[in-house]
């Protein structure tokens, strides 16, 4: 789990986490908070710091820190189902299967009160490469995800490089690539800040748009810089 400034929800988040985990074994990597996050971490796991902060950094440190066959990369705003590891396990019980993700719900508050979220969260259970980002829980075979390079520690859209790196080449990303990616059926459930910060529709518009531009082959710093101006 690769956090940054996330001490306001930390511990609901990990508390959740330690419950649902089990005997799964857990790292959070902080990239260099200023709130305590790495301190909070540390209540419930195993917490390093890498710095200065890159997701894609971040999530390469925490696979070093774990000898596990199958990864899991998780962000701090999204809580896996109960039932999460039974649904990994049997999508890796067909050999073809390499990776996958979980379909997103939004906290039930939000999702009651806005019906275009509900309808975001339906789209979540079909393929390609707009529909599904880390905030999904990304999970992969370890061979894999070290054949494939791990992560790029780009400045931004990190989730989505790796999504198209696993996937065969083409705009959609429908293809095999690495092998199989299945989205599971069953959800982590995320927190709607994002969305209701923007707005639903418009942050949806800006994730097509900066996926667009991505594929059309605009570098991620670029990106990074663009996106603050226009979410």
């Amino acid at each position: 789990m690769p956090v940054l400034n996330e001490a306001s929800i930390l511990d609901r988040a990990l508390a959740r986490l330690k419950q649902v985990a089990g005997e799964f074994r857990v790292v959070v990597v902080d990239g260099g908070s200023t709130d305590g996050s790495a301190e909070i971490a540390r209540r419930c796991f195993p917490a390093a710091i890498c710095a200065p902060a890159n997701r894609g950094a971040q999530m390469n440190q925490g696979a070093r820190l774990l000898d596990a066959e199958v990864l899991l990369f998780l962000h701090a705003d999204s809580e896996l189902p109960s039932d999460f590891a039974a649904h990994i396990e049997r999508a890796l019980a067909d050999p073809r299967v390499v990776a996958g993700c979980f379909q997103l719900r939004f906290d039930p508050e939000s999702s009651r009160r806005r019906p275009m979220l509900r309808f975001y969260s339906w789209c979540t259970q079909f393929p390609g490469r707009f529909l599904h980002f880390g905030d999904q829980g990304y999970f992969v075979r370890r061979e894999v995800f070290e054949t494939m390079g791990c992560y790029q520690e780009l400045p931004f859209m990190e989730d989505v490089d790796f999504l198209r790196r696993l996937l065969a080449p083409g705009f959609l990303g429908l293809g095999r690539g690495q092998g199989k990616f299945v989205v599971l059926p069953a959800a982590v459930t995320t927190s709607a800040r994002r969305f209701l910060r923007t707005g639903v529709v418009r942050q949806q518009l800006i994730n097509i748009l900066l996926v667009a531009l991505f594929e059309l082959g605009v570098p991620a710093r670029w990106l990074a810089h663009l996106y603050p101006h226009i979410r």
